[in-house]
Protein backbone atom coordinates (compact mmCIF):
# COMPACT_ATOMS: atom_id res chain seq x y z
CA UNK A 1 0.00 0.00 0.00
CA UNK A 2 3.14 2.32 0.73
CA UNK A 3 4.26 1.45 -2.39
CA UNK A 4 1.33 2.62 -4.42
CA UNK A 5 1.67 5.64 -2.55
CA UNK A 6 5.07 6.15 -3.29
CA UNK A 7 4.55 5.76 -6.59
CA UNK A 8 1.63 8.35 -7.02
CA UNK A 9 4.36 11.02 -5.79
CA UNK A 10 6.79 10.49 -7.92
CA UNK A 11 5.54 9.46 -11.46
CA UNK A 12 2.36 10.84 -13.47
CA UNK A 13 -0.70 9.34 -12.74
CA UNK A 14 -0.50 7.87 -16.85
CA UNK A 15 2.50 5.84 -16.93
CA UNK A 16 1.45 4.73 -13.12
CA UNK A 17 -1.63 3.20 -14.26
CA UNK A 18 -0.31 1.44 -17.42
CA UNK A 19 2.49 0.06 -15.76
CA UNK A 20 0.24 -1.22 -12.56
CA UNK A 21 -1.84 -3.23 -15.29
CA UNK A 22 0.93 -4.07 -17.11
CA UNK A 23 -0.40 -2.78 -20.70
CA UNK A 24 1.12 -1.45 -23.24
CA UNK A 25 0.03 2.77 -23.98
CA UNK A 26 -2.68 2.86 -26.41
CA UNK A 27 -1.50 4.14 -30.09
CA UNK A 28 -1.67 7.64 -30.74
CA UNK A 29 -5.09 7.83 -33.48
CA UNK A 30 -4.94 7.89 -37.26
CA UNK A 31 -7.30 10.18 -39.36
CA UNK A 32 -9.90 8.08 -39.15
CA UNK A 33 -9.61 6.85 -35.72
CA UNK A 34 -9.47 10.59 -35.21
CA UNK A 35 -12.69 11.85 -37.55
CA UNK A 36 -14.66 9.12 -35.49
CA UNK A 37 -13.88 10.10 -31.75
CA UNK A 38 -14.77 14.00 -33.21
CA UNK A 39 -18.15 12.88 -33.95
CA UNK A 40 -18.55 11.56 -30.80
CA UNK A 41 -17.05 14.34 -28.71
CA UNK A 42 -19.25 16.48 -31.21
CA UNK A 43 -22.52 14.95 -30.05
CA UNK A 44 -21.76 15.31 -27.08
CA UNK A 45 -20.12 18.49 -26.98
CA UNK A 46 -20.57 20.87 -30.37
CA UNK A 47 -23.34 23.36 -31.05
CA UNK A 48 -24.68 24.75 -34.11
CA UNK A 49 -25.40 28.41 -34.23
CA UNK A 50 -26.82 30.79 -36.53
CA UNK A 51 -27.40 34.78 -35.43
CA UNK A 52 -29.45 37.85 -37.03
CA UNK A 53 -27.90 40.92 -36.48
CA UNK A 54 -30.56 42.92 -37.90
CA UNK A 55 -30.64 42.40 -41.45
CA UNK A 56 -27.33 40.45 -41.38
CA UNK A 57 -27.32 36.80 -40.95
CA UNK A 58 -24.31 34.95 -38.77
CA UNK A 59 -23.09 31.12 -38.89
CA UNK A 60 -20.95 29.32 -36.24
CA UNK A 61 -19.88 26.06 -35.20
CA UNK A 62 -18.52 25.85 -31.71
CA UNK A 63 -17.62 23.46 -28.73
CA UNK A 64 -17.08 24.89 -25.41
CA UNK A 65 -15.13 23.19 -22.81
CA UNK A 66 -13.66 23.96 -19.24
CA UNK A 67 -9.97 25.91 -19.87
CA UNK A 68 -8.19 23.03 -18.26
CA UNK A 69 -8.76 21.43 -21.91
CA UNK A 70 -7.69 24.22 -24.50
CA UNK A 71 -5.09 22.05 -25.38
CA UNK A 72 -8.01 19.44 -26.98
CA UNK A 73 -9.41 22.45 -28.57
CA UNK A 74 -5.98 23.60 -29.74
CA UNK A 75 -5.40 20.14 -31.33
CA UNK A 76 -8.63 19.74 -33.05
CA UNK A 77 -7.69 23.37 -34.55
CA UNK A 78 -4.68 21.99 -35.81
CA UNK A 79 -5.97 18.32 -37.19
CA UNK A 80 -8.97 20.24 -38.85
CA UNK A 81 -6.62 23.36 -40.09
CA UNK A 82 -9.52 25.79 -39.47
CA UNK A 83 -11.16 27.39 -37.21
CA UNK A 84 -9.94 29.48 -33.87
CA UNK A 85 -9.59 28.82 -30.09
CA UNK A 86 -10.21 31.60 -27.87
CA UNK A 87 -10.76 31.96 -24.09
CA UNK A 88 -13.64 32.85 -22.14
CA UNK A 89 -13.33 33.43 -18.22
CA UNK A 90 -13.38 29.40 -17.25
CA UNK A 91 -14.02 28.31 -20.58
CA UNK A 92 -11.99 27.77 -23.86
CA UNK A 93 -13.90 27.89 -26.89
CA UNK A 94 -12.94 26.21 -30.57
CA UNK A 95 -14.91 28.30 -33.41
CA UNK A 96 -15.93 27.79 -37.19
CA UNK A 97 -17.35 30.94 -38.50
CA UNK A 98 -15.78 31.08 -41.96
CA UNK A 99 -18.40 29.40 -44.33
CA UNK A 100 -15.66 28.25 -46.75
CA UNK A 101 -14.09 26.79 -43.75
CA UNK A 102 -17.51 25.11 -42.31
CA UNK A 103 -18.26 23.78 -45.98
CA UNK A 104 -14.69 22.58 -47.18
CA UNK A 105 -13.92 21.09 -43.95
CA UNK A 106 -16.57 20.47 -41.10
CA UNK A 107 -19.61 19.46 -43.37
CA UNK A 108 -17.26 16.46 -45.38
CA UNK A 109 -16.37 15.20 -42.39
CA UNK A 110 -19.76 15.37 -40.51
CA UNK A 111 -21.12 13.60 -43.76
CA UNK A 112 -19.10 10.89 -43.52
CA UNK A 113 -18.31 10.41 -39.81
CA UNK A 114 -21.88 10.80 -38.53
CA UNK A 115 -23.84 12.38 -35.68
CA UNK A 116 -26.11 10.02 -34.26
CA UNK A 117 -28.06 11.93 -31.61
CA UNK A 118 -30.73 14.61 -31.97
CA UNK A 119 -28.27 16.85 -32.97
CA UNK A 120 -28.00 15.44 -36.30
CA UNK A 121 -31.12 17.33 -36.87
CA UNK A 122 -29.26 20.86 -35.91
CA UNK A 123 -26.73 20.18 -38.12
CA UNK A 124 -29.20 19.54 -41.23
CA UNK A 125 -30.56 22.83 -40.08
CA UNK A 126 -27.26 24.69 -40.06
CA UNK A 127 -25.89 23.51 -43.12
CA UNK A 128 -28.93 24.74 -44.61
CA UNK A 129 -28.44 28.10 -43.69
CA UNK A 130 -25.05 27.74 -44.58
CA UNK A 131 -24.93 26.79 -47.82
CA UNK A 132 -27.73 29.69 -48.26
CA UNK A 133 -24.81 32.24 -47.31
CA UNK A 134 -22.52 30.60 -49.74
CA UNK A 135 -24.62 30.78 -52.41
CA UNK A 136 -25.79 34.26 -51.94
CA UNK A 137 -23.67 37.58 -52.49
CA UNK A 138 -24.26 39.06 -49.19
CA UNK A 139 -25.11 38.53 -45.70
CA UNK A 140 -27.65 41.15 -45.98
CA UNK A 141 -31.20 39.64 -45.82
CA UNK A 142 -34.50 40.74 -47.12
CA UNK A 143 -37.65 40.71 -45.64
CA UNK A 144 -38.82 37.12 -47.03
CA UNK A 145 -35.25 35.51 -46.11
CA UNK A 146 -35.04 37.16 -42.43
CA UNK A 147 -38.38 35.24 -41.95
CA UNK A 148 -37.15 31.48 -43.99
CA UNK A 149 -34.25 32.12 -41.34
CA UNK A 150 -36.30 32.89 -38.69
CA UNK A 151 -38.59 30.13 -39.23
CA UNK A 152 -35.43 27.57 -38.99
CA UNK A 153 -33.66 29.42 -36.10
CA UNK A 154 -36.49 28.77 -34.23
CA UNK A 155 -37.14 25.48 -34.86
CA UNK A 156 -33.19 24.70 -34.13
CA UNK A 157 -31.76 23.44 -30.64
CA UNK A 158 -33.74 24.17 -27.45
CA UNK A 159 -36.17 25.16 -29.81
CA UNK A 160 -37.00 22.30 -31.86
CA UNK A 161 -40.28 20.60 -30.56
CA UNK A 162 -40.48 18.28 -33.49
CA UNK A 163 -38.32 15.46 -34.46
CA UNK A 164 -37.79 13.69 -37.50
CA UNK A 165 -35.54 10.50 -36.68
CA UNK A 166 -36.19 9.23 -39.77
CA UNK A 167 -33.30 11.73 -41.14
CA UNK A 168 -31.08 11.01 -38.48
CA UNK A 169 -28.29 8.05 -39.90
CA UNK A 170 -29.17 5.00 -37.71
CA UNK A 171 -26.70 3.64 -35.12
CA UNK A 172 -26.27 0.12 -36.50
CA UNK A 173 -22.80 -0.65 -35.27
CA UNK A 174 -20.94 1.80 -32.35
CA UNK A 175 -17.32 2.63 -32.89
CA UNK A 176 -15.28 1.99 -30.13
CA UNK A 177 -13.74 5.76 -31.19
CA UNK A 178 -17.43 7.45 -31.46
CA UNK A 179 -18.07 6.65 -28.15
CA UNK A 180 -14.64 7.50 -26.75
CA UNK A 181 -15.73 11.00 -27.80
CA UNK A 182 -19.18 10.58 -26.27
CA UNK A 183 -17.94 9.26 -23.33
CA UNK A 184 -15.30 12.08 -22.78
CA UNK A 185 -18.30 14.43 -23.57
CA UNK A 186 -21.12 12.94 -21.43
CA UNK A 187 -19.54 10.17 -19.44
CA UNK A 188 -19.37 9.86 -15.40
CA UNK A 189 -16.27 8.03 -13.54
CA UNK A 190 -18.20 8.18 -10.14
CA UNK A 191 -18.09 7.68 -6.80
CA UNK A 192 -20.89 6.46 -4.29
CA UNK A 193 -20.01 5.95 -0.63
CA UNK A 194 -16.61 5.18 -2.07
CA UNK A 195 -17.87 2.81 -4.55
CA UNK A 196 -16.98 3.54 -8.13
CA UNK A 197 -19.47 3.29 -11.16
CA UNK A 198 -20.06 4.69 -14.59
CA UNK A 199 -22.97 6.32 -16.42
CA UNK A 200 -23.89 8.07 -19.15
CA UNK A 201 -26.85 10.54 -19.62
CA UNK A 202 -28.42 11.67 -22.48
CA UNK A 203 -31.93 13.53 -22.80
CA UNK A 204 -34.57 10.92 -23.14
CA UNK A 205 -34.85 12.09 -27.03
CA UNK A 206 -32.05 10.60 -27.79
CA UNK A 207 -32.72 7.46 -25.20
CA UNK A 208 -32.24 5.28 -28.83
CA UNK A 209 -28.32 5.96 -28.66
CA UNK A 210 -27.97 5.20 -25.17
CA UNK A 211 -29.25 1.86 -25.89
CA UNK A 212 -27.36 0.89 -28.20
CA UNK A 213 -24.37 2.16 -26.41
CA UNK A 214 -25.51 -0.34 -23.71
CA UNK A 215 -25.64 -3.03 -25.95
CA UNK A 216 -22.19 -2.25 -26.72
CA UNK A 217 -21.44 -2.06 -23.45
CA UNK A 218 -22.86 -6.12 -22.78
CA UNK A 219 -21.00 -7.11 -25.45
CA UNK A 220 -16.90 -5.86 -25.01
CA UNK A 221 -14.75 -8.56 -24.66
CA UNK A 222 -13.24 -9.40 -21.03
CA UNK A 223 -9.63 -8.50 -20.33
CA UNK A 224 -9.05 -9.84 -16.97
CA UNK A 225 -8.44 -13.61 -17.01
CA UNK A 226 -7.83 -14.16 -13.67
CA UNK A 227 -11.61 -13.59 -12.47
CA UNK A 228 -13.12 -16.89 -13.70
CA UNK A 229 -17.34 -16.21 -12.79
CA UNK A 230 -17.18 -12.62 -13.55
CA UNK A 231 -20.16 -11.69 -16.05
CA UNK A 232 -20.60 -9.18 -18.67
CA UNK A 233 -21.56 -5.77 -17.89
CA UNK A 234 -25.16 -4.95 -16.76
CA UNK A 235 -26.34 -1.85 -17.92
CA UNK A 236 -28.91 -0.24 -15.70
CA UNK A 237 -31.21 2.50 -17.21
CA UNK A 238 -32.76 4.88 -14.86
CA UNK A 239 -34.80 8.06 -15.80
CA UNK A 240 -35.18 11.31 -14.16
CA UNK A 241 -38.76 12.65 -14.88
CA UNK A 242 -37.82 16.13 -13.77
CA UNK A 243 -34.91 16.63 -16.43
CA UNK A 244 -36.07 14.14 -18.65
CA UNK A 245 -32.24 12.83 -18.65
CA UNK A 246 -32.17 8.72 -19.45
CA UNK A 247 -28.49 7.61 -17.80
CA UNK A 248 -27.27 3.93 -18.17
CA UNK A 249 -24.52 2.88 -15.62
CA UNK A 250 -22.93 0.21 -14.75
CA UNK A 251 -22.20 -0.69 -11.02
CA UNK A 252 -20.91 -4.19 -9.99
CA UNK A 253 -17.04 -4.09 -9.83
CA UNK A 254 -16.59 -7.00 -11.17
CA UNK A 255 -17.72 -5.70 -14.43
CA UNK A 256 -16.00 -2.38 -14.29
CA UNK A 257 -12.95 -4.09 -13.79
CA UNK A 258 -13.14 -7.00 -15.75
CA UNK A 259 -14.33 -5.73 -18.77
CA UNK A 260 -14.71 -1.67 -18.59
CA UNK A 261 -11.68 -0.98 -17.35
CA UNK A 262 -9.29 -3.25 -19.93
CA UNK A 263 -11.64 -1.78 -22.33
CA UNK A 264 -11.03 1.72 -21.94
CA UNK A 265 -7.62 1.42 -21.62
CA UNK A 266 -6.64 0.39 -24.97
CA UNK A 267 -8.42 4.08 -26.24
CA UNK A 268 -6.45 7.14 -26.37
CA UNK A 269 -8.37 10.07 -24.09
CA UNK A 270 -8.11 13.44 -25.67
CA UNK A 271 -9.42 15.33 -22.69
CA UNK A 272 -8.64 15.54 -19.00
CA UNK A 273 -11.33 13.29 -18.20
CA UNK A 274 -8.86 10.66 -19.35
CA UNK A 275 -7.00 11.68 -15.95
CA UNK A 276 -10.06 10.97 -13.91
CA UNK A 277 -10.35 7.29 -16.17
CA UNK A 278 -6.65 6.37 -14.69
CA UNK A 279 -7.87 7.39 -10.85
CA UNK A 280 -10.63 5.24 -11.36
CA UNK A 281 -8.24 2.50 -12.30
CA UNK A 282 -6.50 2.74 -9.21
CA UNK A 283 -9.59 2.53 -7.01
CA UNK A 284 -10.81 0.01 -8.99
CA UNK A 285 -7.94 -2.50 -8.43
CA UNK A 286 -7.96 -1.70 -4.66
CA UNK A 287 -11.75 -2.70 -4.63
CA UNK A 288 -10.81 -5.92 -6.73
CA UNK A 289 -8.11 -7.26 -4.30
CA UNK A 290 -9.96 -6.74 -1.41
CA UNK A 291 -7.35 -3.47 0.07
CA UNK A 292 -10.80 -1.47 -0.08
CA UNK A 293 -11.36 -3.42 3.37
CA UNK A 294 -8.62 -2.55 4.60
CA UNK A 295 -8.47 1.25 6.48
CA UNK A 296 -5.35 1.61 4.92
CA UNK A 297 -6.80 1.05 1.41
CA UNK A 298 -10.53 3.29 2.65
CA UNK A 299 -8.12 5.96 3.28
CA UNK A 300 -6.25 5.78 -0.10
Amino acid sequence: MKLIVNVLNSISIFTFTYGLFNKKEPLPMNKEQFSSWLAGFIDAEGSFQVFLDRIYLRVMFRIRLHKDDINVLKKIQEILGVGRVVKEGNSCVFIIRNVKELINVLFPLLDKYNLYTTKWLDYIDFKKVVLFLSDSKTTKLSLSEIEQIKNIMSHMNSGRTEYNYSLIPPLLGVNPFWLLGFIEGEGTFGFKNLSPFFQLGQHIRSLYVLEAIANYLQSIPKGFKFSLRSEAPNVINSFNQKTEVSVISILNIDALYDYLLFFLLDMPFQTRKGEDFYYRCIVLHLHKLGYFYLQEGRNL
